[in-house]
C-alpha cells in the first residue's frame, strides 16, 4: 500500500499553481500526470485566473498567528537595545 503524496512532481515546476509543497488545485498532483496524461490545469488560463483572484484576497490570520505577531512586536520593542537594556534593568 503506497501513500499518495501532496508534493508536486517535476512536470509541475513551470505551473503557476505549484506552491512548492503542494498544488493549489489538486490534492495529489502526481495522479494528474500518470500514464502519459497531461495535467488539465497546466497552462489553463481559466484556472490560472481563479488562482490569481484567490491570491488577491486579503489574508485571514488565525489566533495563533496574531499572538505570534504581537509577541514578536513586543519582544522587538522591549529587547531591541540588547545588552544596554539588560544592564539598566539590573541597576534599577
Amino acid at each position: 500500500m503506497s501513500q499518495q503524496s501532496q508534493k508536486p512532481v517535476r512536470k509541475c515546476h513551470a505551473c503557476l499553481l505549484n506552491r512548492g509543497d503542494n498544488c493549489w488545485l489538486y490534492r495529489y498532483p502526481r495522479g494528474q500526470w500518470r500514464s502519459g496524461r497531461r495535467c488539465a490545469a497546466f497552462e489553463n488560463e481559466e484556472i490560472y485566473e481563479g488562482f490569481r483572484l484567490w491570491q488577491k484576497q486579503p489574508d485571514v490570520k488565525s489566533r495563533r498567528e496574531l499572538r505570534r505577531l504581537i509577541h514578536r512586536q513586543r519582544r522587538t520593542a522591549v529587547g531591541g537595545e540588547g545588552r544596554a537594556w539588560w544592564e539598566r534593568q539590573q541597576q534599577s
